[in-house]
């Protein structure tokens, strides 16, 4: 217990200290603007954005709640929204979002489902929310493939390589699930090959892990065929939840009176879905500074440079670390999960 305690507070403290660089590179020389803009703030378009980041997790609550229903009829959409908030939080501390599962399988320990089923509605909703992922970004790319290649060159070749990585692994899950004979080609053949270049440090284990999971994959697959009506639904959701996630960056620049008069929605969404997808990738806890980093670069074309880094904190603040306090405060208060057995 002392050493996971221990690990969180690490977590804690590489949080703040990639938050403190990253705002010290975007505050220095131009601290007494952006403090001016974040001072005469709207604080109602605050408030809307973050009404639209509890959207969010109430939207994520309502799917796990459908999931969840399959294998315990009373799963409450409460029940759902608690997760949601608990998986935020845990997903906020740890390096590349990998707590937030584990303690959703604790929280539905404590709501009645036990672990085996668990494990199942979170492979499913992966599922789901992977391909959805895929097919938002792929429609941006495909729509605005010209507009963003000219104007954010560099970062966008990132962000494809992001787009990439995410289409492959969800596309090779689907074939791998579907395919003996490319899951045989893949654990006998590309797994001995790197086993003999050492890429791969044991060969028996690493097979037999990927041989489950696809197994896994293959009987969650199974039941979303089955239950089609769940299947559509859930993905609407996560199309309506990604739109509320992307759509936030708008509200705060709206919050700083900035000149957004001639840029559409489309514009802020499309830029957000990119620099989620970079900052996916980043291996700190929050993709703290990478994620402020990458704020400032993408929408500096758009707002200018005050205005990126201003509208950088108050989206940080408000869909980060509120969410972090409000995910705390559920997990902390919740009188299910801190009831004694």
């Amino acid at each position: 217990m002392k050493a996971i305690i221990k690990k969180y507070v690490m977590n804690f403290v590489w949080i703040f200290l990639f938050a403190f660089v990253a705002l010290y590179f975007s505050l220095k020389g131009e601290f007494h603007l952006i403090m001016d803009t974040i001072r005469n703030a709207k604080v109602n378009w605050i408030i809307v954005a973050f009404i639209f980041m509890v959207a969010y997790n109430l939207l994520e609550g309502y799917a796990l709640s459908i999931f969840g229903k399959l294998y315990n009829k009373a799963y409450s959409f409460r029940q759902g929204v608690v997760n949601s908030f608990c998986a935020t939080f845990f997903n906020g501390i740890t390096p590349f979002q990998s707590g937030g599962q584990f303690a959703q399988v604790y929280v539905f320990n404590k709501q009645g489902i036990q672990p085996s089923y668990s494990a199942s509605i979170l492979l499913m909703n992966f599922i789901v929310y992977q391909s959805i992922v895929v097919l938002y970004t792929l429609v941006i790319v495909l729509f605005k493939y010209s507009y963003y290649s000219k104007n954010f060159s560099e970062f966008f070749s990132l962000a494809l390589i992001g787009f990439a990585i995410n289409f492959v692994v969800i596309v090779g899950l689907f074939i791998g699930a579907k395919s003996r004979t490319l899951q045989s080609f893949f654990v006998n053949v590309v797994l001995r090959i790197g086993a003999k270049v050492r890429i791969v440090k044991d060969y028996e284990t690493t097979a037999m892990k990927v041989e489950r999971h696809l197994e896994d994959f293959r009987n969650e697959l199974k039941v979303l065929q089955k239950n089609k009506n769940i299947l559509i639904t859930v993905s609407i959701i996560n199309v309506l939840k990604l739109t509320v996630l992307y759509i936030v960056p708008y509200f705060c620049a709206k919050a700083l009176s900035l000149d957004i008069a001639q840029l559409h929605v489309s514009e802020f969404i499309g830029i957000t879905a990119f620099i989620y997808m970079i900052t996916s990738f980043i291996p700190i806890p929050g993709a703290s500074g990478g994620s402020e980093g990458t704020f400032v670069i993408m929408f500096g074309f758009l707002l200018g440079g005050v205005g990126a880094k201003s509208s950088m904190i108050v989206w940080r603040f408000v869909t980060y670390y509120l969410m972090l306090i409000l995910g705390a405060l559920v997990f902390a208060l919740d009188p299910q999960i801190n009831r004694k057995e």
